[in-house]
């Protein structure tokens, strides 16, 4: 006990001791126990997964991933059992085998008392820190300190570092958690093979972590820096062995291996139970049923960390004994209810989680991480709760709903679209697995169906391989019997609760196109991104949301995790409500996507928030390419138009193709305080149109992106190195901007001149190599309501008109415009096609589109020699020849 501590400090432990003693169930009510396995399998069922491995190539694969990897452990533990089990990290010292520790500003701060075994080391800090483990091989046996051997995550270099345990962030829990799923793998193994040098080597893991964590009492927390005095105390954020409940996860590990080994570590028990006077099955029901008891009391019954609670006590659920073996009633069918019905001030069961899930797009009110997490989180608790007689899914078909809903959020590649708190990356497949498992279990043959595409376009894709699974994959998955990979495509998705929309051309990665734009908000997982916007090109996030922070401590996660990490106008509008002044295609009030699509030339979204506008225009110039079309108005008179590219350098031209001149700068008068990441920033006062060339050509692919911008009054280009893009191999091309690399930016500064009367106008092209598509940009006009570009191409060229008002805008002689968005297409010297956009009209020479009533989204065009219109309101049309006539709203209505 520390000199200086205070009666209160020492009469709190005390008083968790005793209400540990009236806590804890009296065991053993009865002396037989249920079947062990009984979680995933049954002792039945290892013939019919044995079969699988034989006739499936992708079990096979996986069974011998999981011998390979475990085997050699389990060899060595033949003849020397301390290795593994003296680098879990414990307590390991005599005098210093903690029963009770103490936190303080949420990390560790002492530990007092001396168990007759060493305990198990809590986590060093509630903070991730920059650092992962060495090999378990160069880790210390009997680590007395807590200090971990580790290498930097973001840095590069692969030195090892002695992080101080008081500094290890994770390292702890991760050292442990890597230990305990080796004994989980060998503990099926084990189950498979009957093999007892397997269940050897599990159970002596486990016979440790057990012991010691039996011995620990749940962390004090004195001065509620947790918000809650820790113990078995109701209420703040700590788990039983970690600083949040969500990251008490070691008790999965351990109840599978348990549930694997139990009747082998009954016929073996461990010497110190006999000091104990317990069985195997008593002491394994204390630990778990402490971290069910706190798990329910701990975290909240708000968002993620309600369903991830529940994600970890499950298993410590369901390998319990029944009620009748304890004193006091509490076994699995007691625990069971506290998930599937019964719901308390400090966490909401299943019938409440589903509430969050938007009935309308089945999305789950967080970042697309987290979203796909929780149906994913769901699905898994699912499968042993089916086992035990349980079945959370047949009449809940939101959960389904959900989990299709996720797609909407995929690129081309299958990557989740980055916006809010998240890294992106692969949608994880396992919840199409999960479906397939219970579809197939219950016979629904309609929805294996539609559940094997979506695991098969995963596969198609490489975003999915069945043969990396793991054992549960080995156990759930079932045999595929379709070779169908075409998903529902849909040219837009709309959430509005996450203020994001999704608009594509094609869905495949070599041809096809999509940008998302999104407003901020703050919570859930999301962020104050202002009005922000990414593009695509061959499946890749070219102007990408940076996402490239260790953790919410680090030091650059204000950078990332808020609007200067976006691709924004930093003044002004951050977070709060936007509008949608129009969109084609459209997604109706209700839904997640479109019903119909106008055209397949065009897209656009025209987006307000408080003092911002911002119209995106998606333009198709040929099936392998098209551009992008950003006009942006801020009614401020100081705006930061800030844009962030994927490339291994930028270079800035005049659109004669000169150079612009660049010198060292500091930027003038930083609007956010994460300015300060930006380096080696050089500056040019210009004023004129330029062009901003990113290239990749370090790596493959080789990609590059132009922007043409239109020039402006009070105008300052600044070129800087921005933080990396992302901590991922598998978002950018090569892993380009991945860390530690730096993201070439460009900072278009526009002081003392309003910019919604003199908007951002600009054009994107990106291409492989340098073969840009777009040869000219000439902007016409742009002014406070009206905004004229001529983009000529390869392909073709197109006029395009913009406005914010309801006037008629005269484009040139014969050529008027009043709507949102219009665009005049030429090839080859001929009208291509005529595009309005919620308006009232376009004129183009002769030939001319107007709305009868309301406005109208429309179009005309050419093709193969024949005249198609679509339209979404009765429109007049009128050619060179004739009169104008009316025709009704239809799609690819052809008319001559």
């Amino acid at each position: 006990m520390k000199e200086n501590m205070t009666w209160s400090s020492w009469f709190k432990p005390m008083l968790w001791t005793l209400v540990l003693l009236f806590h804890l169930p009296i065991l053993a009510q009865t002396t037989s126990t249920s079947q062990h396995p009984a979680l995933y399998v049954s002792t039945e069922d290892r013939g019919v997964i044995q079969q699988k491995i034989e006739s499936e190539d992708w079990a096979k694969a996986s069974w011998d991933k999981l011998l390979q990897e475990v085997e050699p452990f389990a060899n060595r533990h033949q003849t020397d059992p301390d290795w593994i089990v003296s680098r879990l990290a414990m307590y390991w010292q005599d005098g210093e085998r903690y029963t009770q520790c103490y936190i303080k500003n949420q990390d560790w701060d002492y530990g007092e008392g001396n168990a007759p075994v060493p305990t198990v080391r809590l986590p060093g800090m509630r903070r991730w820190n920059d650092y992962y483990n060495v090999p378990l091989a160069e880790r210390t046996p009997y680590n007395a300190t807590g200090d971990m051997w580790g290498v930097s995550r973001s840095s590069g270099d692969t030195t090892r570092i002695l992080v101080p345990y008081k500094k290890s962030g994770h390292m702890i829990r991760q050292n442990n958690m890597e230990i305990l799923k080796l004994a989980e793998k060998s503990a099926f193994a084990y189950y498979l093979t009957q093999d007892e040098k397997y269940a050897k080597f599990s159970s002596d893991i486990l016979w440790a972590w057990l012991l010691g964590t039996y011995y620990m009492e749940p962390p004090l927390d004195p001065e509620e820096s947790s918000n809650g005095p820790g113990g078995y105390a109701p209420g703040g954020i700590l788990g039983y062995y970690d600083y949040e409940v969500i990251h008490d996860d070691r008790q999965e590990p351990a109840a599978f291996t348990y549930d694997f080994v139990h009747d082998y570590m009954s016929a073996h028990p461990h010497e110190h139970l006999q000091t104990l006077d317990m069985t195997v099955t008593d002491l394994a029901s204390v630990v778990f049923k402490r971290f069910i008891e706190i798990g329910l009391v701990r975290g909240g019954d708000k968002g993620n960390w309600n369903v991830n609670r529940y994600r970890h006590i499950i298993p410590s659920m369901l390998v319990l004994e029944s009620d009748d073996y304890y004193a006091d009633g509490k076994g699995k069918e007691h625990y069971i209810p506290y998930y599937t019905e019964i719901s308390t001030e400090y966490h909401a069961a299943l019938p409440k989680i589903l509430q969050n899930y938007d009935p309308d797009t089945g999305l789950w009110p967080e970042s697309p991480g987290y979203a796909s997490g929780m149906i994913g989180a769901i699905l898994q608790m699912a499968m042993p709760l089916y086992k035990a007689g349980v079945n959370t899914v047949g009449d809940n078909p939101i959960i389904q709903k959900a989990a299709m809903a996720n797609i909407g959020w995929l690129d081309p590649r299958g990557n989740l679209v980055v916006f809010g708190d998240m890294r992106g990356g692969p949608l994880g497949f396992d919840v199409f697995e999960r479906l397939l498992t219970y579809y197939s279990w219950v016979g629904s043959d309609e929805y294996v169906a539609n559940v094997e595409t979506v695991i098969n376009k995963g596969i198609e894709m490489g975003q999915y391989d069945r043969a990396d699974g793991e054992w549960r994959s080995i156990v759930l998955n079932q045999p595929i019997q379709s070779n169908q990979t075409t998903l529902p495509y849909y040219g837009a998705a709309y959430s509005r609760f996450h203020r994001h929309m999704i608009l594509r051309n094609g869905n495949d990665e070599d041809n096809g196109m999509m940008f998302t734009l999104y407003g901020g908000k703050k919570g859930g997982h999301l962020s104050p991104n202002g009005l922000a916007w990414q593009f695509y090109h061959q499946g890749w996030a070219m102007a990408p949301d940076a996402s490239a922070y260790e953790s919410y401590w680090s030091k650059d996660a204000g950078y990332h995790r808020n609007i200067v990490g976006s691709n924004t106008i930093i003044q002004g509008y951050q977070k709060g409500d936007i509008t949608v002044n129009a969109m084609s295609p459209a997604v109706p009030e209700g839904q997640f996507y479109n019903d119909e699509v106008i055209s397949k030339y065009c897209s656009f979204v025209d987006v307000s928030a408080d003092e911002k506008r911002r119209v995106i225009a998606m333009i198709r110039t040929s099936p392998t390419s098209g551009y992008y079309v950003d006009i942006f108005r801020s009614d401020l008179d100081d705006n930061d138009y800030l844009h962030h590219n994927l490339g291994d350098e930028l270079t800035l031209q005049s659109l004669a193709g000169e150079p612009l001149v660049l010198t060292d700068a500091e930027i003038a008068n930083p609007p956010h305080k994460t300015y300060s990441f930006f380096e080696q920033t050089k500056a040019v006062a210009h004023e004129g149109d330029f062009k901003a060339t990113w290239t990749i050509d370090r790596v493959s692919p080789s990609i590059s992106t132009t922007m043409w911008m239109t020039g402006g009054a009070g105008r300052t280009l600044y070129q800087m190195d921005a933080p990396p893009t992302t901590l991922r191999s598998d978002v950018t091309p090569g892993q380009v901007n991945k860390a530690p690399q730096n993201t070439p930016t460009l900072l278009v500064q526009q002081y003392g001149s309003n910019g919604a009367a003199h908007p951002f106008v600009a054009v994107f092209d990106s291409y492989a190599g340098d073969q840009s598509s777009v040869k000219r940009v000439e902007t016409k006009v742009a002014s406070a309501t009206f905004v004229q570009l001529e983009v000529t191409s390869a392909m073709s060229e197109q006029t395009i008109y913009q406005a914010t008002d309801d006037q008629v805008h005269k484009g040139g002689k014969k050529q008027q415009f009043q709507g949102r968005l219009g665009v005049v297409s030429q090839k080859e010297g001929e009208l291509e096609y005529l595009f309005l956009g919620q308006g009232k009209q376009l004129q183009f020479g002769k030939y001319q589109l107007e709305a009868v009533g309301e406005s109208a989204t429309a179009e005309l065009r050419w093709e193969d020699g024949h005249l198609y219109y679509s339209a979404d309101q009765p429109i007049r049309i009128k050619l060179k020849k004739g009169k104008a006539k009316e025709y009704p709203a239809a799609i690819d209505q052809q008319i001559d």
